[in-house]
């Protein structure tokens, strides 16, 4: 298979988050609501999926212009793609960059798989304790269920 010269347009200030898993940026992006972000601000934000990569053989990219992320916004990053890079751009150039890092602890961005968690009865936020980091393991702080894979379920920021 031949090497396909891709790009995507350079940001002169923003943020890129890079080396993320294929086909995980559009999970990033909904739950971190950049949707929501791209239609309040009117900035751009470019997605790029399946980039060949010589580290990963396949990888996701996320470009935002005029974003700088929280920490719950690199908490979620850091869980859907632990080995993701984030670069800080200014006047076009990277003025920082660093892999992100699995937290200890998350918030109110999971949902707890048991169905009678009081979380998911009542106005109680979601707290959770990484366990493990492969696979990625949380457990709940309120009914101490453990989970893992797909039983991981992120809450999306829904859209204003």
């Amino acid at each position: 298979m031949s090497q396909r010269p891709i790009t995507i347009a350079k940001i002169e200030k923003g943020i890129v988050i890079d080396h993320i898993p294929a086909g995980k940026a559009f999970l990033i992006s909904q739950v971190v609501g950049l949707n929501a972000l791209a239609r309040q601000t009117g900035d751009i934000i470019a997605i790029g999926v399946n980039f060949e990569s010589p580290s990963m053989k396949k990888k996701d990219i996320i470009k935002v212009e005029n974003l700088s992320l929280t920490r719950d916004m690199l908490n979620v990053v850091a869980l859907i793609a632990p080995a993701a890079t984030v670069s800080r751009i200014e006047n076009g150039e990277v003025t920082e960059k660093h892999r992100v890092k699995v937290p200890d602890t998350v918030g109110d961005i999971v949902v707890c798989p048991d169905r009678f968690c009081i979380t998911n009865h009542e106005e109680v936020p979601g707290k959770f304790t990484v366990v493990a980091q492969d696979p990625l393991t949380l457990r709940c702080h309120y009914c101490e269920t453990e989970f893992y894979g797909r039983l991981i379920k992120y809450k999306e920021k829904k859209d204003v």
